[in-house]
């Protein structure tokens, strides 16, 4: 059986792939500290100081996931006092012509709070300045209303932000660090000298979550037109407030996304979502899920992405028994190449079985045995367009003869003809939908009853659960559909039962 030490040794190496390497760490360090010198020496009248903010600053960076793609780098450029500017002139009047005269700069843009940029020896990056005021205990940043087309100052406060994060993570940080200088010293017996510690270096169960979680939101959200994906500021801010020190990537996940839901609900306000900066302490609180409010189908998308992320990241280790197997449900969910290199470094036969039944196919999530199963022709072509990956978890409850209650595990033990089952769709949907229920039985014995099946149902208890009898000898299975507005908006893996 599979296991949660298993799974989070793999867990680990996802962390380590996805992460940014130490030699593009240190050229954006150096870029982003060249440039505020240059800006601080070219303006003798003010005192400018540029610092990383975000999961630079945070340890919680991680690569794109097309190679063509560059990092995002957020940059603050704090003057000491706004000397007399508003927002617009401060932004518009003094930052962008610095920028525009900085020779490693090739092009500029204006976005709402910032200027992006793009330099000249680097390629992979571009970086986001935002122009701020210090304020003493925060920062007023520069923002522009894309319809009034109006600036003005809002408070923030990035280094609050990151001294909090530090708090979340430090018991675990300190021990992970006493662990890393005791077998230090250690090692100091044998060498001449030893390599100074880089902070960044040290990541702990939550950075690495976070990472992850990253990871599994930019591969569902890879094609966002609506821009529909959680912000990495909400993701890494419920996860820090959830983080309970665990002591290993798998057990943080499960106390995140477990949890997560439940969280946001807590923190509403006046039934309006409601995620605090937990580090502002300016008048006018900031709140992260603003627009939530505004645009609540971001809201349902962040409730739907903790589900699947659930789904792919923690339900797998009960669902699935092999390497192969939950590389093929971490190939959907976090990217077939990545995962590819992380299973190549554990066995390359694992590797080839894993791409086999990937494929960006319904076999990605199931055992071998469903590809002769799928291929029944009476099972009934949907008559939806499918959405890639699955979203939908189902949990399947037996009901025996004498009336005990137990659950089944996917492709699980023979069970006896005669008990019932309830099939349960596990997800997140707050919009009106339906579920769609495809039964489909194989053998002999249900051939010979003229009861194969094939075709689409709806649920018969509630709005969720299927009630079905269990009949026949042979595998059976189920897979389940999320209607909305007449389409299929997500949908289950195959639940095979097996019938003595």
């Amino acid at each position: 059986m599979y296991t949660k030490a298993n799974l989070n040794a793999i867990y680990e190496k996802i962390a380590k792939s996805v992460d940014i390497s130490e030699a593009l760490f240190d050229q954006a360090e150096e870029n982003y500290k060249k440039l505020g010198a240059w800006m601080d020496k070219e303006t003798p009248h003010y005192k400018i100081t540029v610092y990383a903010q975000g999961s630079f600053a945070l340890g919680t960076v991680i690569k794109p996931i097309n190679d063509e793609d560059d990092y995002d780098l957020d940059l603050v450029c704090e003057f000491a006092d706004n000397y007399g500017h508003n927002a617009k002139r401060l932004k518009v009047e003094i930052v962008k012509p610095l920028l525009q005269r900085y020779d490693e700069v090739t092009k500029i843009d204006e976005k709402r709070r910032c200027w992006q940029v793009v330099y000249k020896n680097s390629p992979k990056f571009h970086m986001d300045i935002i122009p701020a005021v210090n304020a003493k205990s925060y920062i007023k940043i520069t923002d522009k209303d894309d319809k009034s087309l109006s600036y003005e100052y809002i408070g923030s406060n990035p280094k609050g932000y990151i001294d909090w994060f530090n708090e979340r993570k430090s018991i675990r940080y300190k021990a992970i660090r006493e662990a890393y200088e005791m077998n230090s010293k250690q090692n100091r017996k044998f060498m001449a000298e030893v390599e100074p510690l880089r902070e960044y270096r040290l990541k702990t169960p939550l950075q690495k979550a976070i990472q992850i979680l990253k990871r599994h939101r930019d591969n569902m959200f890879k094609d966002d037109s609506e821009h529909l994906a959680p912000i990495s500021i909400i993701i890494t801010t419920i996860a820090a407030q959830l983080y309970m020190n665990e002591d290993n990537i798998y057990d943080t996940l499960v106390n995140i996304l477990t949890s997560s839901t439940n969280y946001v609900n807590r923190c509403k306000k006046n039934e309006e979502y409601y995620i605090e900066n937990p580090s502002y302490t300016g008048y006018e609180k900031e709140n992260f899920a603003d627009k939530w409010n505004e645009h609540p189908e971001r809201a349902e998308a962040f409730f739907d992405w903790v589900e699947q992320a659930k789904t792919n990241l923690i339900n797998c280790i009960d669902m699935f028994d092999n390497d192969a197997e939950i590389g093929s449900v971490l190939s959907v969910s976090l990217g077939e190449n990545l995962v590819q290199k992380v299973f190549s470094e554990i066995n390359t036969d694992i590797a080839k079985s894993i791409k086999e039944k990937t494929n960006e196919s319904e076999l990605a999530l199931v055992p071998f045995k469903t590809q002769t199963l799928l291929s029944v022709p009476h099972r009934q072509i949907a008559p939806w367009a499918l959405p890639k990956g699955y979203r939908v978890f189902i949990k399947a409850a037996i009901t025996d003869q004498h009336e005990r209650k137990y659950l089944y595990k996917n492709d699980g033990d023979p069970l006896d003809k005669g008990v019932s089952i309830d099939f349960t769709a596990v997800f997140s949907g707050n919009m009106p939908y339906i579920v769609k229920w495809q039964v489909v039985n194989t053998g002999e014995d249900a051939r010979s009853k003229r009861c194969l099946r094939g075709e689409f149902e709806n649920s018969n208890i509630g709005r969720n659960t299927r009630h079905e009898c269990i009949e026949y000898t042979g595998s059976h299975y189920v897979q389940c559909f999320v209607i909305k507005k007449g389409q299929c908006v997500a949908k289950s893996n195959i639940f095979i039962v097996n019938v003595k």
